[in-house]
């Protein structure tokens, strides 16, 4: 499937993008190489792609879809200052935007909505029912967010990136993310006392 995503490029630098330079640039070429860029990012792809879905199945397919574009494009990829990591991730927001479009339109023609499967893994080792159920509603308030709200909120919260990796990642200033995570806690908390629930 052609993908858009896989050509764009980021203004940013980041020392990320010196450091994977010579292992993309010999991956272009080599499936050795390839392979090692693969196993560096996919645990923290699939990890992304999983906090914005709550599906291991759909986890592992739209993982798997991501890295066949990247390495299906990894031959133009070109270096302007572009960080490979951000690159992925783009490519992992589009996967996920079309995504969540198909399964409205499934939504809209079963007229229900699918539960999301409960968690394979828990936030923390040690987690009360209480907990899990808490951490359940927080994803299905995330699910019916918007794409934009979603991505941020995943982004910061679940995956710890820092506002300057947020920036390259989405290619979005730092005050319309600073914006759009202030009205996505908003919309979060709002959703979540409604549900009984206190986002601390």
């Amino acid at each position: 499937m052609a993908n858009d995503v896989c050509i764009m490029s980021l203004d940013a630098p980041t020392e990320r993008a010196e450091d994977d330079k010579a292992l993309v640039s010999a991956a272009q070429s080599d499936t050795v190489a390839a392979g090692r860029l693969f196993d560096k990012y996919y645990s923290e792809i699939f990890r992304y792609i999983y906090h914005s879905t709550l599906n291991h199945a759909v986890t592992e397919d739209l993982t798997s879809n991501v890295f066949f574009c990247a390495f299906r494009r990894l031959r133009f990829f070109r270096w302007r200052s572009i960080p490979f990591r951000a690159w992925l991730y783009r490519i992992a927001i589009n996967e996920l935007r079309m995504h969540h479009r198909r399964q409205k339109r499934m939504d809209a023609a079963n007229a229900s909505l699918v539960e999301p499967e409960y968690p394979e893994v828990a936030p923390s080792g040690e987690m009360t029912a209480a907990a899990l159920d808490d951490y359940r509603l927080l994803h299905r308030a995330l699910l019916k967010m918007g794409q934009k709200y979603r991505t941020v909120i995943v982004l910061r919260y679940f995956e710890g990136k820092s506002l300057a990796e947020i920036c390259e990642i989405t290619n979005r200033r730092e005050g319309t993310i600073k914006g759009q995570l202030h009205r996505a806690l908003a919309q979060l908390k709002e959703a979540l006392a409604q549900a009984g629930v206190t986002l601390r």
